[in-house]
């Protein structure tokens, strides 16, 4: 009898999903069925993240929220990001794990969901999008494990393709929301957000994790140099001053504005899907078009430049339909910044340390995710629609001179 060699097992399929591979070792790539894996837990991610924000803020107001108490509502996402981005990102990279924390988010979304879909008031609005947040953190793992899966000189590639995920997964919840709030009530997004979050902490067990090099301690002294990374800094703050203008406009009080003009919840989810569907085909395509022709900073600058101009025009639009062009526009330039600044923000950092580098960036951006609403709400509640729009677009303006200030090597 001959003996036939035996053959080795791939290091992802079947029976190998959760088997750990050292991240340094380029030999083993993950096959294609992975990422896809992956990216279908991702889209689940933000689907229970997202199904509701359409008719979060008309909802709010629905409920006898005045526009400071909305813009509250919508702040506590961010202010919960603000708190615990930063401290998750390094104790993922402290343990070497980045799987349990893309679980907990996705159960943690659920959960958030239904006691969005159970609030007597406003009040209790604000626990269940604080808690929101907190899933939202988890996008941290999310991002540095997906990039994982490529090797180091493709990072921004590995960033256009999860940002189209992303905005590809919003766009289409979005709508979904808008849809079943006209259909089946005020209370169907909540509910269908929370069997989305359920779901995806199943879908994402299945998941493939590369293990790398854990920490031996939790501290920021040990991440010092990390942290004085000048690119970070400066993609960081610039990336925070466009989520501020994102969650004035887009994810704030856009559809109230909109509402003002006419429009129906069905529009509402529908003005939220082409925005994100622009953010998601500029997103995918950052890396082959927009890095070539500008190179990153001119790149950033220039889509921030037109986000400016459109914010400043929203509070001037007379139909819907002007509405439309202008956050199609919007959607373009944001998707193309985005996943550049992503990817800057762990560029030439370690394998071992870009959760926390990753964290560090996502805490930052989500303080413009917490300033915005809460600060738009008090000016539109002092000055109306007109003053809050125009001042969400001096604050897109600022972010047009923070993107000034990344290195000048970045452009070769």
């Amino acid at each position: 009898m001959t003996l036939q060699p035996r053959r080795p097992s791939p290091a992802y399929g079947p029976r190998n999903r959760n088997r750990p591979v050292n991240a340094s070792d380029t030999t083993s790539s993950p096959h294609t069925s992975v990422r896809v894996w992956f990216l279908t837990s991702t889209a689940i991610f933000w689907f229970s993240h997202y199904t509701y924000v359409p008719i979060l803020a008309p909802y709010a107001e629905h409920q006898g929220g005045s526009f400071s108490l909305i813009g509250i509502v919508v702040s506590a996402y961010g202010f919960a990001q603000l708190l615990f981005r930063l401290p998750l990102g390094l104790y993922s990279d402290r343990i070497g794990r980045r799987k349990p924390f893309i679980t907990l988010g996705l159960l943690s979304a659920g959960v958030a969901g239904m006691v969005l879909a159970l609030s007597p008031s406003p009040e209790w609005m604000i626990v269940a999008r604080f808690v929101s947040g907190i899933s939202a953190c988890s996008w941290v793992a999310f991002t540095v494990l997906y990039s994982g899966y490529y090797p180091p000189g493709q990072t921004t590639r590995a960033m256009g393709h999860i940002s189209f995920v992303n905005g590809l997964s919003i766009m289409s919840s979005t709508y979904l929301g808008g849809w079943l709030a006209d259909h089946y009530g005020w209370l169907a997004p909540f509910w269908a957000s929370a069997g989305f979050g359920v779901l995806g902490t199943f879908v994402s067990l299945g998941t493939s994790e590369s293990r790398v090099p854990a920490h031996g301690t939790l501290s920021l002294n040990a991440s010092r140099e990390i942290l004085r990374h000048p690119t970070l800094i400066w993609s960081s703050i610039a990336a925070s001053l466009g989520m501020y203008t994102v969650f004035t406009s887009s994810f704030g009080f856009l559809p109230n504005f909109a509402l003002t003009l006419g429009a129906t919840k069905t529009d509402l989810g529908m003005l939220s899907a082409l925005t994100l569907l622009c953010g998601s085909v500029a997103g995918l395509s950052a890396s082959r078009l927009a890095l070539p022709l500008l190179g990153p900073r001119y790149a950033i600058v220039v889509a921030y430049g037109v986000v400016t101009l459109v914010t400043a025009t929203i509070p001037h639009a007379t139909e819907v339909w002007q509405l439309f062009v202008l956050q199609a526009l919007s959607g373009l330039c944001r998707g193309t910044a985005y996943p550049i600044m992503m990817s800057l923000a762990i560029h030439g950092i370690s394998e071992r340390d870009k959760a926390t580098a990753m964290g560090f960036f996502q805490a930052v951006y989500s303080a413009g995710m917490f300033l915005g609403p809460l600060v738009a709400g008090q000016i539109g509640g002092w000055m109306g629609y007109t003053m809050l729009f125009s001042s969400s677009a001096l604050v897109a303006a600022v972010s047009v001179l923070a993107s000034l200030k990344l290195p000048r090597r970045l452009d070769g």
